[in-house]
């Protein structure tokens, strides 16, 4: 194992330096906060995933560059138009807008941000994952979502917390699903168990020699709208009474998203952690999806890496998002300038 400390001022800058001296496998061993700045000492198991070449080639197409607009300072007043521009940005549905309309107009806020997190308390659900759990967690959800990323990323903050974790995949059919998870347990020096079964799942289970504070279940992606599969994992879920909690990205359609989260509501899911924020600028269908009668937004990833785990659902973390928008005119005049 190769462990080396970082030190900056702040999280984000030592984390930055984390992710640029060791990669995006860097495994986080221990944080002191202090006066002085943020001190981390992170590790790195032999066989990771190799940094980039110094002179990587140029891609024909760049990432747009967003600048943020709001939050708006607290100094600064604002209005119905600051309003209408973040739910108009979003796009989300005339009712759900209408809503925070309503509420926003009800509350004494000095800032856009401040009055969204309050209006979010009012139009959508929050429930974030704690430590204390006496059921095992099974992450479910549609393919390619980011649920064996986001086990890891479960693991890595519960062991950061002293917690025993017991990790089990029954993603054993996808071309690397077990070795994805494997490769991470192995960096921070777990063990991941197999069960192809719903009856393997149960066996295993059992078998587990020491009972653990916390049982992670990655499971295979599920179509939404295939009886079958969704038969199939609801047989894993009943053979260990686990908490489905779905993994869902953001940018999907509203509508999709809220059908998507009704699904697995039946399911037996209270609670959905969003992905991909980071690839995303429009978050109406995580809105949707934490809608009164259907899920509860329970975390935030906004990064693909292990070590920028994820974010407590709150609504001023989320409010945050929402009302941070690209400014569109700083993109206008950069390019009025290259011309």
């Amino acid at each position: 194992m190769r462990l080396k400390t970082f030190h900056a001022a702040t999280m984000q800058e030592v984390m930055d330096e984390v992710r640029n001296g060791l990669g995006p496998d860097a495994i986080i061993v221990q944080i002191d906060e202090g006066g002085h700045g943020v001190r981390v000492t992170a590790a790195l198991e032999g066989n990771a995933t190799p940094t980039p070449p110094d002179n990587a080639p140029i891609p024909n197409q760049t990432p747009v560059e967003f600048e943020v607009s709001h939050p708006i300072p607290k100094t600064k007043e604002f209005d119905s138009a600051d309003v209408a521009a973040v739910l108009n940005h979003h796009a989300l549905p005339f009712e759900t807008a209408d809503h925070f309309k309503t509420a926003i107009a009800a509350i004494d806020a000095s800032n856009l941000s401040e009055a969204f997190a309050v209006a979010l308390d009012t139009v959508v659900r929050f429930s974030p994952l704690t430590d204390s759990t006496a059921r095992p967690i099974m992450l479910v959800g549609p393919p390619g979502v980011g649920k064996t990323i986001t086990t890891a990323k479960l693991t890595a903050d519960a062991l950061l917390h002293g917690k025993n974790i017991h990790l089990i995949t029954t993603d054993t059919v996808k071309a690397g699903g077990v070795q994805q998870l494997d490769h991470f347990a192995q960096l921070m020096k777990q063990t991941v168990s197999t069960a192809e079964t719903h009856e393997e799942l149960a066996a295993v289970m059992r078998a587990h020699p020491t009972a653990a504070d916390l049982t992670l279940i990655d499971t295979a992606g599920t179509n939404p709208f295939d009886i079958n599969e969704l038969k199939l994992l609801l047989q894993f879920i009943q053979a260990v009474d686990a908490e489905p909690v779905l993994v869902m990205p953001a940018g999907l359609d509203p509508l999709d998203a809220q059908e998507i989260a009704g699904v697995f509501a039946r399911m037996g899911c209270a609670r959905f952690i969003a992905t991909r924020l980071d690839a995303a600028r429009r978050y109406a269908g995580l809105i949707m999806a934490a809608r009164p009668g259907y899920l509860s937004l329970a975390g935030i990833s906004r990064s693909p890496f292990i070590a920028e785990g994820l974010e407590p659902a709150t609504p001023a973390n989320f409010a945050k998002l929402l009302t941070s928008l690209p400014n569109n005119r700083a993109l206008f005049d950069k390019k009025e300038q290259n011309q």
